[in-house]
């Protein structure tokens, strides 16, 4: 019986091509009953992975929601711990007094509250205080942004003591997203005025972190009142959801559901399944969409694998599929005992080459590569010593790269915050003080509006070229903090030392003479706030920027063109 086998599957059969082989076993086998249990398996498949998602979805859209409103809560609760702060309620009611100076003095101390609150949020980018006439309490606000609050303000609903949020345009076209709270005084109940807290979406960004549904899904956050997009997974630039998704979404709230799984049909002519829920106390929802078509991918692979598996096993069952194994299988194996050889390194071993069939045209063609494995095998690998080599000099550029501003040729903020925290951890060991210089270029904004960009960007080139030849050691690192603000941090420098570095910086800025006709000092010049300190163990990064930025509001406060060391120790140029 096995010489019979063997005869057909090894002599007889290898004469003849695999294709007709492959042709007449499919033609003496029927695929009617594979078809159709494929088709009802797709079905079900089909069915079980809408439900799938449909379920695991909404479960994430409600988690988002909830991890949203405690992102949310956390702003709210020290916008309230503030609202009924004794240090707040004091200064609204010197305001609202009718001693002028005890206003006026009132005035300046609200922006220093709202600074000391929020000045350590760095995705808190706007804080104000508006009065009973929705007019912003700063001195020092430009008036388009103070009318553009007010606005803002104007439009909120009645508030009924619960913070409400909305989306901001905060100028250049970019989008933030604002909570407003209503102050009242806590004697009489009577209204105070208003809090503003504008925050960044990247705020929101984390919540999306670690959540992948697969099959393409986006999840964001929408405003269903206008269908403008909140926040999304994807850190794309300000835009609305798709017009189909918007009345899906106003269909489900008409019925009042919380929640909600619909289907639509996208801008791009896609069908969608989408999962929403709501945000308390907003007009926010969170969705998450899903392509149908990629839904179904998986589905369809599903149903493919079925159909292969019970084509198999099917073929398997007949004396006639078994003996077209032998014939294909017996030389395969043949050859792949030879590529493990050859994949261990001995290249001179050879494939028999009995037959006619393309197995036999594959071994040819093998012999032929071995020949030639052993000839290019010594230039492949010198040519993997080159490109490594060449790789390894791409990817220090590249590293280079990732630590330097592209405008200004000095250390990003990236680098910053690395260095700042190991030169704290190199001076507390060697306890030696340590400095840190922030600078910020007086009116910048003026300056751009009235010269223009690209003569602003080329001023912050200049600046940044005087701070780095003002460094006196490697170990000082100059940085862009962003916008016009640049930071120097300082090693072994003690208080006096930091002043005269940054007074010095100062004058040279002052002596490029860098016409400004918006500044009152007629050219370009800079504020600086020094933090000097003798760190230790417990000393923070956070600590230190916060000392810095502290004495730097307060050069700016006390105006511009001056350096004040942290603590309250001011020296003035």
């Amino acid at each position: 019986m096995r010489k019979r086998l063997d005869f057909l599957s090894l002599n007889f059969l290898r004469k003849i091509e695999i294709r007709y082989r492959l042709i007449n076993c499919f033609i003496l086998v029927s695929l009617l009953p594979l078809l159709i249990s494929g088709l009802l398996a797709y079905g079900e498949t089909s069915s079980a992975t809408q439900e799938k998602v449909r379920v695991y979805s909404m479960q994430v859209v409600k988690q988002i929601s909830q991890n949203l409103l405690l992102r949310m809560e956390k702003i709210e609760d020290t916008s309230e711990e503030l609202a009924l702060s004794d240090r707040l309620q004091n200064l609204l009611t010197d305001y609202y007094g009718s001693d002028e100076a005890a206003s006026a003095q009132a005035r300046s101390g609200i922006s220093k509250v709202l600074l000391d609150s929020y000045g350590s949020f760095p995705y808190v980018n706007q804080k104000y205080i508006l009065d009973r006439k929705r007019q912003v309490i700063d001195p020092q606000i430009f008036a388009p942004l103070a009318n553009s609050v007010a606005r803002l303000a104007e439009e909120a609903p009645d508030l009924n003591g619960r913070p409400w949020w909305t989306l901001y345009n905060a100028g250049h076209g970019q989008r933030s997203l604002a909570m407003l709270r209503e102050i009242r005084f806590t004697g009489n109940n009577r209204s105070a005025g208003l809090l503003f807290v504008g925050v960044r979406p990247s705020y929101f960004f984390r919540i999306f972190e670690g959540i992948d549904l697969g099959y393409d899904s986006s999840i964001f956050i929408v405003d269903a009142n206008d269908g403008a997009i909140v926040v999304q997974n994807r850190e794309t630039g300000p835009g609305n959801a798709d017009p189909a998704l918007q009345q899906g979404i106003a269909a489900s709230l008409a019925q009042k559901r919380d929640a909600d799984f619909i289907a639509y049909t996208g801008a791009d002519k896609m069908p969608y399944y989408a999962a929403i829920a709501r945000v308390p106390h907003t007009s926010w929802l969170v969705v998450s969409a899903t392509p149908s078509d990629k839904l179904n991918a998986d589905t369809r692979s599903v149903r493919n694998k079925i159909l292969g598996i019970g084509l198999l096993c099917f073929a398997v069952s007949l004396l006639l599929s078994a003996i077209i194994a032998r014939s294909i299988t017996q030389p395969l194996k043949r050859l792949v005992m030879v590529m493990k050889e050859t994949e261990s390194g001995n290249s001179r071993i050879r494939v028999e080459q009995a037959g006619s069939d393309e197995i036999a045209v594959l071994a040819r063609k093998f012999n032929e590569m071995a020949s030639k494995l052993h000839q290019n095998k010594e230039q492949l690998e010198d040519q993997v010593a080159v490109r490594t080599r060449e790789l390894e000099r791409a990817n220090r550029k590249l590293e280079a790269l990732s630590a330097t501003d592209g405008l200004t040729g000095v250390a990003n903020r990236r680098r910053f915050d690395e260095a700042l925290a190991t030169e704290l951890r190199r001076a507390a060991r060697s306890n030696k003080p340590l400095a840190l210089l922030m600078l910020d270029v007086d009116y910048f904004k003026k300056y751009n509006d009235r010269y223009g960009h690209q003569a602003g960007d080329e001023c912050l080139r200049i600046v940044a070229r005087v701070l780095q030849k003002s460094s006196r050691r490697a170990t000082d690192l100059v940085a862009r903090y962003g916008g016009e603000e640049f930071i120097i941090v300082v090693a072994e420098s003690d208080p006096g030392g930091a002043i005269q570095q940054a007074e010095n910086i100062c004058d040279a800025i002052f002596e490029l003479k860098i016409p400004h006709a918006d500044s009152p000092f007629g050219y370009i010049t800079a504020s600086i706030g020094v933090a000097a300190l003798q760190p230790d163990d417990h000393t923070a990064p956070e600590r230190v920027l916060r000392i810095a930025d502290q004495a730097l509001y307060h050069a700016k406060y006390q105006g511009r063109n001056r350096v004040v060391l942290g603590s309250d120790t001011v020296h003035t140029l």
